[in-house]
């Protein structure tokens, strides 16, 4: 039987949560201590702009946090005619609203592990004086920066290609397991999860969390993914006398087994950029034809 875990939503809902991760990312991300990486997010902008040429295009980011990867992005492109910032934080969704260019901004607070609604993406549409008229909405670029280790992968690339058309364009990243196996890939990254200021974010999460659980201790570990055995999931496990509930994980997947997901999810892959480590890579992807 599968360990209990604790909604992924908990660990950001609180604003105080959202401070403490902010706290992580500056401390512990290789994201910040390595320029290779950072790199990575301006390299998708030729092709991008390539495929929308001068049209104008909207930008949906979601789970975009403060935005930081994304503006690495949108400085290499033509600002975009709408932005919406979603987070299931919505202090670091408005954050990033005002950190990202556009001619009008949205911010709203979402939950990813749910189908995405509708209505999120109505304020996209462009308006027209004459209501009569058939208006076509705007290509859209969908970002999704660091949030897929964190939720199931494939139902959440599935959620997403639904909402694709033709001529939207998907860009999205995944933190990896270097190498060609999983486990022995995710042990080389550990300690970028298990270390002081992680471990006092999601304390933190597990003392906001209702009902609260027993008095334990946190663990860090590598384990199989409840859903592909062959996966590697880094987690840590708040073990007490009682019971076992995993806090927070993180999935590592080697490149291949990303590309396995897009081909299931019935997306086509433009393009691919890995960080010359291994760690990471981005994906541009659209809705097969």
């Amino acid at each position: 039987m599968p360990h209990p875990e604790l909604p992924a939503a908990c660990l950001y809902s609180h604003p105080s949560l959202g401070r403490l991760w902010k706290k992580v990312h500056l401390a512990c991300s290789p994201f910040l201590q390595r320029p290779a990486l950072q790199r990575l997010y301006r390299l998708p902008s030729p092709r991008i702009r390539k495929h929308f040429g001068l049209r104008p295009y909207s930008v949906v980011a979601l789970g975009c946090a403060d935005g930081v990867k994304e503006s690495l992005l949108l400085k290499k492109l033509p600002p975009p005619t709408v932005l919406l910032a979603a987070d299931t934080n919505p202090s670091l969704a408005q954050q990033a609203a005002i950190r990202l260019p556009a001619r009008k901004k949205i911010w709203r607070k979402i939950d990813l592990t749910h189908e995405l609604p509708v209505s999120l993406f109505r304020d996209l549409q462009p308006v027209s004086s004459n209501p009569n008229s058939k208006i076509q909405r705007f290509p859209i670029l969908v970002t999704l920066f660091g949030v897929l280790p964190n939720l199931p992968p494939l139902p959440l690339l599935e959620r997403i290609a639904r909402f694709l058309r033709p001529k939207d364009l998907f860009l999205f990243s995944a933190n990896l397991a270097p190498g060609t196996k999983g486990r022995s890939g995710a042990l080389r990254v550990l300690p970028q999860y298990d270390n002081p200021p992680t471990r006092e974010w999601l304390e933190a999460a597990v003392g906001h969390f209702r009902p609260r659980l027993p008095k334990g201790r946190l663990e860090f570990g590598i384990f199989c993914d409840p859903q592909q055995k062959s996966l590697a999931r880094i987690e840590a496990r708040w073990i007490s006398r009682r019971k076992i509930v995993t806090v927070f994980s993180s999935r590592r997947p080697t490149s291949s087994q990303v590309e396995a997901w897009i081909r299931t999810a019935q997306l086509r892959k433009l393009a691919r950029y890995l960080d010359p480590l291994g760690e990471e890579g981005v994906w541009i992807v659209t809705r097969k034809a």
